[in-house]
């Protein structure tokens, strides 16, 4: 699934309308600035739009900053019909879009959400372009699934000996997905699960999974979908068979991530339009999957220079580091579509960490004092995955619609324990680029857009593994821009890192984005009423290329675009 992080504190507001054309955000003209959210859904009987109601934000303004740094607000109002925010008056020129949105109402004490885009078009449209219809069932109580099925690839069965060794490290999954109604669903059986294929096996027999726990939320509006055949909905039922890669250099180097690599990959498929799932319901899903024509993708990843950037400007304190190289297929056309995009090859690789200094490394707790009179170094470095190339095949049983992109995508993270809470929290990061598989194809693949550089807030450097104390209400987050590309803009959120919590104490969200600004700056000012003394946030910077346009700020405009992500550590004011 594709993911752009832009304006996602205003983009999710409200409930679908009555349709419209598109393009008719439902009132007359205005003279002003309009802020509409009409979106968009492609499904297998065609395209619809619809307004989404946009009384969630609290409030809508304009605001116009002068060279001397004055501001001047221009407050917007509701539309009648609740399908557009209006803003009067505004000079034609650059202004801030800035909303607020109410906090969450089953929270105690949740912040609010704000966001702020750099804008300079009198019509701003929020709505996304969604894959499958928005008016699907939803999932609410338990949809028990028998699967039958023949006519699979032997089965790779992850199993282990009365010792807990691994005798099979290989694990096949089935992949259940169906675009008209954006569902999505993968399935990896534990070994002795009753039902689910045995290791070397071709079939599976009343394989029993609940529905609801297994599908993944729909991206338009975040329910468990339901599949229903009278409706056009087709499910593809898709084996995804596991193999362990040949080593590059002919054998297994324990130095190497890509000498011991494993992939999954689309090999055998059915699609039925029989699945009619209703609430609560039990259903029998069967079928006989057949093999797949086999493509291959020649892949030259220049993994080198993705690492260099981390190696250059990460944070210092990395936890962990991973390299995934995905082929999907992706339902839109021209440009990618919201929703969950099917498997056609996926593999991934965890950097290591190897000791500064292997002579005087404490391997058992104590190292030889001769070799090492200054004591033992237990310090480790983080060693990337270097360049790889090599051939894989793969089915595509979705080829019928969309296209097919390649995501290469260096991620890194740092595990930190919040200083109150005392719980693990994560921060992540990432270098990425998403391209055409066809172009790609035999073709040097390398990063388009660097990392921001040096995060600091109020002029203070923030390591990821810190806290900093007293850095004010209303600090500045300034960033350097990256040293590889020219990116189309950047965006800033601030998240709370604290617990939302509801009144019977239950967990809502271990992080919550208070602020996004998307803008061409490398310099943002915290405005006040965001941050809140007591409580700890910490700042996340993405640059992008090729994603969005300003005047639609949610919706993709293009099929290879890249991003880049960097973090702060945590902060209170």
């Amino acid at each position: 699934m594709l993911v752009v992080a832009v304006l996602a504190t205003v983009s999710g507001c409200g409930e679908e309308g009555a349709s419209s054309p598109e393009g008719d955000s439902g009132g007359a003209s205005f003279d002003g600035v309009v802020l509409d959210l009409t979106d968009r859904y492609v499904t297998e009987r065609g395209e619809m739009t619809a307004s989404r109601d946009m009384s969630g934000f609290e409030s809508v303004e304009a605001q116009v900053i002068a060279a001397d740094g004055a501001v001047q607000t221009f407050p917007g109002a509701l539309s009648a019909d609740g399908s557009r925010w209006e803003i009067p008056e505004v000079p034609e020129g650059e202004y801030w879009l800035v909303t607020i949105s109410a906090p969450d109402e089953r929270a105690v004490d949740a912040p609010k959400g704000r966001a702020m885009l750099q804008a300079t078009s009198r019509t701003v449209d929020l709505g996304r372009s969604f894959a499958g219809r928005p008016d699907g069932g939803e999932a609410t109580q338990d949809v028990d699934v028998a699967l039958t099925a023949d006519g699979l690839k032997p089965w790779h069965q992850v199993s282990r000996d009365a010792e807990g060794e691994l005798v099979q490290p290989l694990q096949d999954s089935i992949e259940l997905y169906s675009f008209n109604v954006d569902a999505f669903a993968l399935l990896y059986p534990e070994e002795g699960t009753e039902g689910a294929p045995a290791d070397e096996g071709t079939a599976c027999s009343g394989w029993a999974f609940n529905w609801r726990d297994a599908v993944y939320p729909a991206s338009h509006d975040g329910e468990r979908p339901l599949v229903d055949g009278s409706q056009g909905d087709v499910l593809h039922v898709t084996q995804l068979v596991e193999h362990q890669a040949a080593p590059p250099s002919g054998e297994t180097d324990p130095r190497d991530p890509w000498s011991s690599l494993t992939y999954q990959a689309a090999e055998a498929s059915f699609p039925t339009r029989e699945v009619i799932m209703q609430d609560g319901e039990a259903l029998a899903l069967g079928g006989s999957l057949a093999p797949l024509a086999l493509s291959s993708f020649a892949a030259d990843l220049r993994i080198s220079r993705f690492a260099a950037q981390l190696t250059a400007h990460a944070p210092a304190a990395l936890s962990s580091a991973s390299t995934s190289v995905a082929l999907y297929q992706e339902p839109g056309s021209d440009a990618p579509l919201y929703g969950w995009t099917p498997t056609l090859f996926h593999a991934q690789v965890a950097s290591l960490r190897e000791p500064v200094d292997a002579t005087c490394f404490p391997h058992d707790g104590t190292c030889d004092p001769q070799l090492c009179p200054d004591g033992c170094n237990d310090a480790l470095s983080m060693v990337h995955p270097g360049d790889h190339a090599a051939t894989y095949p793969y089915g595509n049983p979705y080829a019928g619609r969309g296209m097919e992109l390649l995501d290469v995508r260096v991620s890194f993270s740092t595990r930190v324990t919040h200083p109150v809470e005392e719980s693990q929290e994560v921060l992540r990061g990432f270098v990425s680029v998403v391209v055409s598989a066809d172009e790609a194809n035999g073709v040097a693949v390398e990063p388009r857009l660097g990392l921001p550089r040096d995060l600091r807030i109020g002029g203070e450097s923030l390591p990821a593994d810190a806290v900093i104390e007293g850095t004010g209400a209303t600090p500045t987050i300034t960033f350097e821009p990256p040293d590889l590309g020219a990116p189309d803009g950047y965006h800033v959120v601030i998240f709370l890192q604290d617990d939302i919590k509801s009144a019977d104490g239950e967990v809502l969200s271990q992080r919550t984005s208070v602020l996004g600004v998307d803008t061409a700056e490398t310099t943002v000012k915290v405005p006040a009423g965001v941050l809140e003394s007591g409580r700890y946030y910490s700042a996340q910077v993405t640059a992008y290329l090729g994603t969005h346009t300003r005047e639609a700020p949610a919706r993709y405009r293009g099929a290879a675009f890249a991003q880049a992500q960097s973090y702060t550590g945590m902060f209170t004011p």
